[in-house]
């Protein structure tokens, strides 16, 4: 009987330890995502509440409500996009990161319900009918939605849509294929002797060796993955050209497959393009967000590089100059691969300064303060950071930072920051926004439509750049750069429910 109560007193200790070890919250502030397995949960609970208010939808007069249940079905599905594109992306458990990858692919086919959902349209389009009773933001918000319902091709004949369905997945896929492979299959560079790497950097890479062909000792090298992080600090600081040029070689033309891949991406979106009216991708990418086609996007490009060029060209030859002078070669050119290792070393010079002293006095968090000082400058916003909940980080290295304006208040979803690793992530909700009255580049190339005469807004535009270059130069004095690398990020196809993320493919 007493080994009876003392096994019944055990097993409710156990039961008791279990529950306090149970983690506040689960990834990302989400308490279904305590376990990798969340994510299914995740997803049904979004298709649920989307379907329960696209249900509401034909029920609803008022146009403000209209737009706000359009709002929240879109916050619902995009909670599940940002988190699982984020966890695909950064976490290091691979059980978390395949269930996010699954997560996102079952949201992104009830993406395209949404997208062809014709009570949602017809219901946008009364919203939008209606704007005299609208505000401001709600009009923007219900003439974007339609915009993006018809870019997914729902005011199209059936067979139409049912094919531009299926290019959008297409694109989906291959895009997510390109980054993937450019995660999963980086290039590598073994270099012998490892004396040709800078020693400070040797710690960086991995150390391979090979037998000498002279004598049998065997000779130590370093084997240099081409990822983001090694290429940008390798071609910055290794003083061997022709290592500097291999890694460029191999950095900006690995993983082969996605030479493949991107000719698939490139005919799936002349297809859609096409499919949509559009005589090519460009036009039916930027119309009717930006300018009216990429004419126009063109000639305002090329008007604006013809501002810069001369500048651009005075700067290329006094890096030009600058080789030739530390090499004792009076025709050498410059290369792509020697532009950020002596424009590093011209800045040496001038100040007297080695640049890898100088970045001690910088860690991510110095920076982080001057990036603050620059963003209050510019925007009257601050950040602060807030304490992250046990369970909410996927390492503890993360800390989380929230936007603050005294007018707006809180600017809805912080940004989460490792402050350890290479790789700086920036993550935020659709909703996040700045102040709705700050300058837009964006709304300024709306605005041009097809005007031939683009010389007075890029004038503009260059007096703008100019001024907040003096603004941050008078405000940001312990400012370092702030890389964030951004191209690991998947593609997904438009759509009125999910912020589009681009590919950056290289090479």
């Amino acid at each position: 009987m007493l080994s009876r109560a003392a096994a019944i007193r055990r097993g409710a200790a156990a039961a008791l330890s279990t529950v306090s070890e149970k983690p506040e919250t689960g990834l990302y502030g989400f308490d279904v995502l305590r376990t990798a397995k969340g994510f299914r949960r995740f997803v049904d609970d979004a298709i649920q509440r989307s379907d329960e208010l696209v249900a509401q939808v034909p029920r609803l007069q008022s146009s403000t409500e209209i737009v706000r249940t359009m709002d929240e079905i879109s916050n619902t599905v995009c909670s599940v996009i940002d988190s699982a594109e984020l966890c695909r992306n950064t976490h290091p458990d691979r059980e978390f990161v395949e269930e996010a990858d699954k997560a996102s692919m079952r949201i992104y086919e009830h993406l395209q319900y949404l997208n062809t959902n014709t009570t949602l349209y017809n219901a946008i389009l009364k919203a939008e009918g209606e704007s005299v009773l609208l505000t401001e933001e709600a009009r923007r918000a219900a003439h974007t939605l339609r915009i993006d319902f018809e870019k997914g091709g729902i005011h199209l004949p059936k067979d139409k849509l049912e094919y531009a369905n299926q290019l959008n997945l297409e694109i989906a896929q291959l895009g997510r294929k390109f980054t993937e492979n450019v995660m999963n299959k980086p290039g590598s560079v073994d270099v012998y002797p490892a004396s040709r790497i800078p020693r400070n950097m040797q710690r960086h890479f991995k150390s391979v060796f090979r037998f000498n062909t002279v004598s049998v000792e065997k000779q130590k090298g370093l084997r240099i993955v081409t990822e983001t992080g090694n290429l940008s600090l390798a071609l910055r600081c290794i003083s061997d050209e022709k290592v500097r040029k291999q890694l460029y070689i191999v950095g900006n033309s690995e993983p082969r497959e996605n030479i493949g891949v991107l000719n698939e991406l490139i005919h799936a979106r002349d297809e859609l393009a096409k499919t949509m009216g559009c005589k090519s991708y460009a036009d039916f990418a930027i119309r009717p967000n930006m300018a009216a086609s990429a004419d126009v996007v063109l000639s305002f490009l090329e008007d604006l590089s013809n501002i810069v060029r001369h500048k651009a060209d005075e700067e290329f030859k006094i890096i030009q100059n600058f080789k030739r002078t530390a090499c004792n070669e009076k025709s050498a050119d410059l290369e792509p691969w020697d532009e950020d290792y002596f424009i590093g070393m011209m800045k040496s010079s001038v100040y007297n300064l080695d640049a890898s002293v100088i970045a001690k006095y910088f860690p991510l968090s110095q920076c982080l303060k001057g990036l603050n000082v620059l963003v209050e400058s510019l925007f009257g916003a601050t950040f602060h950071q807030i304490p992250m909940r046990d369970g909410e980080s996927w390492h503890p290295d993360v800390i989380k930072l929230s936007l603050h304006h005294p007018d707006e208040g809180f600017l809805d979803t912080p940004l989460a920051i490792p402050t350890t690793s290479r790789r700086t992530t920036f993550t935020t909700s659709r909703r996040a926004a700045l102040p709705r009255y700050l300058p837009s580049a964006r709304v300024l190339l709306a605005e041009m439509g097809d005007s031939e005469d683009l010389k007075t807004t890029v004038a503009s535009l260059a007096a703008i750049v100019k001024s907040l270059q003096s603004t941050a130069e008078a405000n940001s004095k312990a400012i370092a750069e702030l890389v964030v690398h951004r191209d690991r990020l998947p593609a997904a196809a438009s759509s009125p429910w999910a912020r589009p993320h681009r590919i950056n493919p290289r090479g």
